[in-house]
């Protein structure tokens, strides 16, 4: 296939479309986000909503405790992070997740990782931090995940028994819901929008098991003894489906997932060269992500997605040049935005990679049918700084002369006997000249230039020498799409 490139490039935008193969159409790609700390030298994220508001911890300046700097929840929106603070008395915390509506929990801390250690959970909203009740064990509740109605769900040190339960808050009050379930002991991790508790148990000098509380009864979904020993559920979407971890006849840990009406769940493997892994997170099209490393060597973690069919290590999604190892990843939203832990010069950074549909182009209208009927034009590739894109002509005149025009505004111009929709006018325009092939096919793909600002609607289209037709032209559907 060839090119006639005909006419200039407008506003001296030197957007280098030439012919060639294949963008990646249908895939995500991502843009890494270091979401800095607060003043101390790491940080680490835990939990994302749908509005891009993360949560995790920082170290802060000028505070130590045992050795180490001080931990402080914090809350991460439009490039900003919010110290959470400690509960009263308190040195450290650690936010876990957050919903919709901005409702925060974790836990705050006194005497980390000394044997004194005290945690009590917290849920914070509205600029303020509140303690969650407990079951008469003071310092010893957990809170680890909460749903949009606001249902909180943790562990708790049960006074009466000395043991670990599974329990929810909501409305200011605790209800031990893992006095119901047989095992000795039991903690719960997630909750999803109808109030499904996954989590694990166990009885003394046995394996864990991984366990699903429906609102009325529990159920041990992996473990229980055999081949398959020590299982753990991390989180569960709104169809059912559980991630976690669990031995599979390797006898290693591997990530895991589990459907209901599927005993045993399924094996995620791991990266090739790892051995063990596990999963954090689940989102509704069924997106998991964790990690996976090499037993001997805990330092070879690499976060993972696992997107329906294959295990990808999120390394491989990193811009050439990116300053970063992805070392886990705990969070992934509706959108596809992951958040987790990257090593940067060795050192913790929480981060965030937004996703971007490379399919997310609309399809306008206002073809003009010509002797081989209605051009279509399809878009790929997101509008951001050194990502391809790919404009695909089909059922066009074959071996004709055909105008690519881009724009940023939109002229809706009645034209030739059809309508011209972008302005290949400044700040970011051109009409370029191709040929169709004998098919009546062309294919342009470029990189996407540097520089450009963010939310820009960018409209493209083809004219056509169309002289057997009724009109002399035709004219493709306009697509659009916008800039990241």
């Amino acid at each position: 296939m060839t090119s006639r490139r005909s006419t200039s490039v407008l506003a001296g935008l030197a957007l280098a479309a030439h012919l060639c193969g294949a963008a990646r159409a249908g895939d995500t790609t991502y843009t890494y986000v270091d979401l800095g700390t607060l003043g101390g030298p790491e940080s680490v994220a835990m939990g994302l909503n749908d509005a891009g508001q993360v949560v995790g911890w920082s170290s802060i300046p000028g505070c130590t405790v045992n050795g180490h700097p001080c931990r402080r929840a914090f809350l991460w929106e439009d490039g900003v992070m919010t110290d959470l603070g400690v509960l009263a008395g308190d040195e450290e915390s650690v936010a876990r997740a957050i919903n919709s509506v901005g409702m925060i929990v974790g836990t705050s801390e006194r005497d980390a990782v000394a044997a004194s250690t005290t945690a009590a959970g917290f849920s914070w909203s509205l600029g303020a931090m509140s303690a969650l009740p407990d079951l008469g064990a003071s310092g010893s509740t957990f809170a680890h995940d909460v749903n949009d109605a606001g249902v909180i769900v943790g562990h708790s040190l049960n006074a009466a028994t000395l043991r670990d339960t599974s329990v929810t808050w909501q409305g200011g009050a605790i209800t031990d819901v893992g006095g119901s379930e047989p095992h000795s002991y039991n903690r719960a991790y997630g909750i999803n929008a109808a109030g499904v508790l996954v989590g694990f148990a166990w009885n003394l000098f046995a394996p864990n098991d991984a366990t699903l509380f429906d609102g009325f009864s529990w159920a041990t979904i992996g473990g229980a003894g055999g081949p398959f020993q020590n299982a753990q559920a991390h989180a569960v979407n709104s169809t059912g489906v559980v991630v976690g971890l669990q031995a599979f006849p390797s006898g290693a840990w591997h990530p895991a997932m589990w459907t209901f009406g599927s005993p045993g769940g399924t094996d995620l493997g791991t990266l090739p060269g790892h051995d063990i892994g596990e999963m954090f997170d689940v989102n509704e099209a069924g997106q998991a992500v964790g990690h996976t490393w090499l037993d001997i060597d805990p330092g070879t973690s690499r976060a993972v997605l696992y997107d329906g069919a294959t295990l990808i290590d999120l390394n491989d999604v990193l811009a050439p040049g990116t300053n970063a190892t992805l070392f886990e990843a705990r969070e992934v939203n509706e959108q596809g935005d992951i958040v987790g832990t990257a090593i940067v010069n060795g050192l913790f950074r929480a981060f965030l990679l937004e996703a971007h549909d490379t399919e997310a182009w609309t399809d306008l209208g206002f073809a003009l049918a010509g002797s081989a009927g209605e051009p279509q034009l399809s878009g790929t590739g997101v509008l951001a700084a050194g990502e391809t894109i790919e404009l695909a002509l089909t059922s066009a005149q074959p071996s004709a002369a055909a105008y690519w025009v881009l724009g940023v505004a939109r002229l809706d111009l009645p034209f030739k006997g059809g309508t011209l929709v972008p302005a290949f006018a400044a700040p970011l325009g051109m009409l370029v000249g191709f040929n169709t092939d004998s098919a009546g096919e062309l294919t342009l793909s470029a990189p996407w230039p540097a520089g450009l600002p963010s939310g820009i609607e960018v409209t493209s289209q083809f004219w056509i020498s169309d002289p057997g037709g009724p009109v002399g032209f035709a004219a493709s559907n306009a697509v659009t799409s916008t800039t990241l």
